[in-house]
């Protein structure tokens, strides 16, 4: 079998960033196209964000955001007229960045993921998998661009060894092969694809 081409994303080469209110930082996992940003020419970006204060989320009009909690008690969020709390790691909640949405920490700061695409122009299934120790899994190459994010425990991908934070990227038709460690472990695997 070939390999796929595979572009590594490790967890020291991922860009970070305080927000300008000063509540929280943000690490772009990956974006494309490379260059590009929420506000010019972005079709889908994966990060995670380190929450440390109440307050609102950026308005991202054409959007759509997926988000989970992967660290910390959680956060009541007000989407208009509804409230989602968020307080079991591996939680997830779906909005339109258009939405007016504003977060309420439970006890303390929280980190969480983020999957946004730009509606018009990009589809994406994204879920996290679950892996048991020393279990593996064959992911079929379909031809869209897609993203392993490993959140937890030590995943083995076509030889390369991904810790938590580490990502790869690919497209092709070729399968690509991941295979846990010697403890849980758990990853994101999203699959982005044009309209």
């Amino acid at each position: 079998m070939t390999h796929p081409r595979l572009r590594w994303l490790p967890r020291a080469a991922q860009r970070e960033q305080p927000w300008a209110n000063g509540g929280g930082r943000t690490r772009e996992v990956a974006i494309a196209p490379a260059g590009a940003t929420l506000a010019a020419g972005c079709r889908w970006r994966v990060s995670c964000a380190e929450v440390a204060s109440d307050g609102p989320f950026s308005v991202l009009p054409g959007m759509d955001r997926s988000l989970w909690l992967l660290a910390g008690a959680g956060c009541e969020m007000e989407l208009g007229d509804q409230t989602v709390r968020l307080d079991r790691r591996w939680q997830r909640v779906d909005f339109a960045g258009e939405r007016q949405v504003a977060a309420r920490l439970l006890d303390g700061p929280v980190q969480d993921l983020n999957v946004m695409v730009e509606r018009a122009s990009t589809r994406v299934a994204a879920a996290l998998l679950h892996l048991a120790p020393g279990t593996g899994l064959q992911l079929p190459g379909d031809g869209e661009e897609q993203l392993l994010l490993l959140l937890a425990g030590g995943a083995a991908v076509h030889g390369g060894w991904l810790e938590p934070g580490d990502a790869v990227l690919w497209t092709g038709t070729t399968p690509v092969l991941v295979g846990a460690g010697l403890v849980p472990s758990v990853v994101l695997l999203a699959s982005f694809a044009p309209r």
